[in-house]
């Protein structure tokens, strides 16, 4: 049986924040290293010169799936998606329409309350809001980078400062103190496999939150909470396929979901180390034809908690350059 021919587009735009481009590279090196452990899979790099976009279509073109990793922002990591399934090649990915919604704080704010999932509350910053006393979140409201996110003291500074950045979109939440973690979901047709609990590790400098890293599976899910809240999740946002990222807070009156991400996040670097299982193996799983579409989920043993220091891996990556498998398959502009 022929390779299934595997093209990863990781897309980089060249004003993309230091830490969120390290963050970048780290997904991509694990997911990398994965898919080469996996039986039957070949790797396409592109070779085509010019733009982007001719590098993208002669790539696309010559792969039989593309897993697209590319910031939500802007739509871009949407419009790759389509882009895929114009040429009728394999997503390993979510659906352009739940790409959509999770690349909108205020659309997934909305879509998750209507299910009756506790989320944040979200506003635009003309909309009317309850008269919460204390802190307040400002966040643009395209994207789910953390390091976008600020925090004032009350609703009037933070929009002030939103007042003082014409032409942005953003969004304002209230502060809800407690425990950042996010969950390391597999989902495919509204139904979600829970793969990691994990602790995030945040300093806020300037009024600025900062990911500093993340344990993967520090928290155990010994009452199911959090496996029923990937399947209320998968089950609101029907087109998310593959691994999925949905951020939280573990608050003082239960687990309040901040933000879906609907690709490889940050934890992915520790989750094979931490279920000893292949994720990406985990993905092609998904693909079973539609007589074979629920095969028992694979098992693994207790999940080992590991640490992703995303600090670290910047330093490691500034003073050894890029590797060159991420050299060969990186689209930046």
């Amino acid at each position: 049986m022929a390779a299934l021919k595997v093209f990863v587009c990781d897309y980089a735009p060249a004003r993309l924040a230091p830490a969120l481009r390290h963050q970048g590279q780290m997904m991509l090196h694990a997911l990398l290293d994965d898919l080469g452990k996996v039986p039957g899979i070949a790797l396409v790099a592109p070779d085509a010169p010019g733009s982007f976009q001719r590098r993208f279509d002669a790539s696309v073109q010559a792969a039989d799936a593309v897993w697209p990793l590319a910031p939500a922002a802007g739509g871009m990591l949407e419009r790759l998606s389509r882009q895929v399934l114009r040429h009728e090649r394999i997503l390993l990915g979510s659906k352009p329409p739940a790409l959509r919604v999770a690349a909108s704080r205020l659309r997934t704010s909305r879509m998750l309350a209507r299910a009756g999932i506790a989320v944040v509350p979200t506003f635009a910053p003309a909309q009317p809001r309850p008269a919460v006393r204390g802190a307040w979140v400002v966040k643009p409201d395209d994207g789910a980078d953390l390091d976008d996110t600020r925090i004032f003291p009350g609703a009037d500074a933070a929009l002030a400062w939103v007042g003082a950045r014409a032409g942005g979109c953003y969004v304002l939440q209230p502060f809800i103190p407690g425990k950042l973690g996010s969950l390391s979901l597999l989902c495919r047709d509204g139904a979600a496999q829970l793969l990691g609990c994990n602790e995030q590790r945040v300093a806020v400098r300037d009024n600025q939150f900062h990911l500093l890293g993340t344990t993967v599976n520090s928290w155990p899910d010994s009452a199911g909470d959090f496996a029923r809240l990937a399947q209320a999740v998968a089950a609101a946002m029907p087109g998310l396929w593959g691994h999925v990222g949905v951020d939280f807070v573990l608050a003082e009156h239960g687990v309040v979901v901040l933000a879906v991400t609907a690709r490889v996040t940050a934890s992915y670097a520790g989750l094979h180390a931490s279920i000893g299982c292949n994720p990406a193996a985990l993905v092609f799983d998904l693909l079973a034809p539609p007589e074979g579409r629920t095969p028992a989920p694979r098992t693994w043993a207790k999940p080992l908690a590991v640490s992703v220091d995303v600090a670290a891996f910047a330093s490691v990556q500034d003073s050894l350059g890029r590797i060159g498998d991420i050299q060969a398959l990186h689209l930046a502009i």
